[in-house]
């Protein structure tokens, strides 16, 4: 393929022609799903699957009260709850932008988009890493927290349907949470293309998902910058445990992944440089997700799963695609 077919109009970084991963490939390709879940640096599990389920295993067993206190509502602990969230959220964030553009320790290596960040009159607080920021912290993490809370007591009075006691309970039941957790990303993912195709909808774009597109550059405060509307839309993935079986270490994770997945996710560099001497660097942001905040019709979802490809939005990258997808209305 001709290089120039794959860089950007504006200078930045481009990985190359997009693939779809293996996950759903037919015929299967068990070799390389292997390969693409534990490989490392750059599988799915490691390093930031992993990384989050580790903060999301520390934050379940030493910061969640007890069950017979979750049994009653209480402000107490829903505001325990809620501290945890703002905490993690403000420090994993926090140090993404500190390094990436605060201090801009990789300088333009593997960035996307090589302007600055917003300023001026159209940004809440006046500029845009402020107005992200602020609906970050005190929009998305409000309503995490508030959805964590409900199934925390719902699992501490029995409301869950299929509610998972003690996950080591059988062989059969231990592999079954295991195997969740390695797809409750997966999980994540599915439910992000359904909601982002719902709220692309024109009425429900122009009052609310448009508030997330005024991020065409995106830094990592970006991910969680919405309108309140689409978080409770987008967190509600937590939901889907009340109607499978899990443990409520598999609902925590799933809050926690899917907003430190969303802030990693708009980083606005393809990857972190970890070793400036050697050049190591490990996987950031996915430019699948970058394409859509550029061109906003396509790439609704992620690349674990084909929902775009079946449905005709899928940007790959290239020239050719691109010409495509939007012959009858450019917008480049």
């Amino acid at each position: 393929m001709d290089k120039e077919e794959l860089v950007d109009a504006r200078g930045g970084w481009t990985p190359g022609k997009l693939e779809y991963k293996p996950l759903f490939a037919f015929p299967p390709k068990p070799i390389e799903l292997l390969k693409w879940l534990f490989n490392y640096p750059d599988g799915f599990i490691f390093p930031w699957a992993a990384i989050h389920f580790a903060i999301a295993f520390l934050c379940y067993y030493f910061l969640i009260p007890s069950f017979e206190i979750l049994s009653t509502f209480s402000l107490s602990w829903i505001s325990i709850i809620f501290i945890k969230n703002f905490v993690v959220l403000f420090i994993y964030t926090g140090l993404w932008h500190l390094h990436l553009h605060t201090n801009n320790s990789q300088g333009d290596k593997f960035r996307y988009n090589l302007r600055p960040l917003g300023k001026g009159k159209q940004w809440f607080f006046g500029t845009q890493t402020r107005e992200n920021m602020f609906f970050s912290l005190f929009s998305a993490v409000p309503i995490w927290s508030a959805y964590e809370s409900l199934m925390l007591w719902c699992f501490a009075n029995d409301y869950m349907l299929f509610p998972i006691k003690d996950w080591l309970a059988s062989p059969y039941v231990a592999i079954y949470c295991v195997l969740l957790f390695i797809f409750i990303p997966i999980i994540q993912h599915v439910h992000f293309y359904c909601i982002h195709r719902l709220i692309h909808w024109k009425p429900l774009y122009d009052h609310i998902h448009s508030f997330h597109h005024k991020n065409v550059n995106v830094g990592p405060w970006s991910g969680l910058s919405m309108h309140p509307v689409e978080h409770l839309l987008y967190l509600s993935t937590i939901l889907v445990h009340f109607f499978i079986p899990s443990t409520p270490l598999h609902f925590v994770y799933q809050g926690l992944h899917t907003c430190l997945g969303a802030q990693k996710g708009h980083t606005g560099y393809e990857r972190l440089v970890v070793d400036p001497k050697t050049g190591k660097s490990i996987p950031s942001a996915g430019y699948f997700h970058y394409l859509h905040h550029k061109y906003f019709e396509c790439n609704y979802g992620e690349l674990t799963s084909p929902l775009d490809k079946w449905f005709g939005s899928f940007h790959d990258g290239t020239k050719k695609t691109h010409e495509k997808l939007f012959k009858s209305n450019r917008t480049a």
